[in-house]
């Protein structure tokens, strides 16, 4: 489920680079480092920006 996902995501990316739309392709660029689990956790920023 989570392979298809990505799939359709990657043709997203790739339409929206044939037809210039920088928007769509870094929203599904955005959606796959999510599903990859590859985001960094805001959480622990957040902890080192308070002084």
């Amino acid at each position: 489920m989570v392979a298809k996902l990505i799939v359709t995501l990657e043709q997203g990316m790739q339409k929206g680079l044939l037809h210039n739309q920088s928007s769509g392709v870094a929203a599904c660029a955005r959606q796959i480092i999510l599903l990859a689990g590859l985001a960094a956790d805001s959480s622990l920023n957040y902890r080192f920006r308070k002084i």
